[in-house]
């Protein structure tokens, strides 16, 4: 039996959680909507994710610091980027720490479709 996979987003701005949960629901994804990493990381619910969509710059802690918050705690889970910055300094940083994907605001939503399959399949979490 196949277990839908449950993406977790975090975004400190409601109207981004509204689209991201619209799209990703449309394409039969379980999710947990947090508007901020440490709800997210309080939650526990880092334990069921497949994969992690955050935004880079939010109150309170990053989305390059819940990376190394939930390495520090052993869930080695996908994530990947969303971000209104940019750069090649930028995109090495978010690598080296071991973000999968960094997407720039605004992207498409096939864009962040095509990374979050290649992510799922890469770490056999589909």
């Amino acid at each position: 039996m196949s277990r839908t996979p449950m993406i977790g987003v975090i975004d400190d701005d409601p109207s981004v959680r509204a689209a991201m949960e619209s799209m990703l629901r449309s394409y039969g994804y379980d999710l947990a909507i947090y508007e901020s990493a440490i709800s997210f990381l309080a939650s526990d619910v880092a334990r069921y994710c497949s994969c992690v969509i955050s935004d880079l710059n939010m109150p309170g802690m990053s989305g390059l610091e819940l990376k190394r918050q939930l390495r520090r705690v052993g869930y080695e889970i996908p994530v990947i980027i969303i971000t209104a910055s940019s750069g090649t300094a930028l995109s090495d940083y978010a690598r080296s720490d071991g973000i999968c994907h960094l997407l720039t605001k605004p992207f498409r939503a096939k864009q962040l479709m095509d990374y979050l399959t290649m992510v799922l399949a890469a770490s056999g979490r589909q």
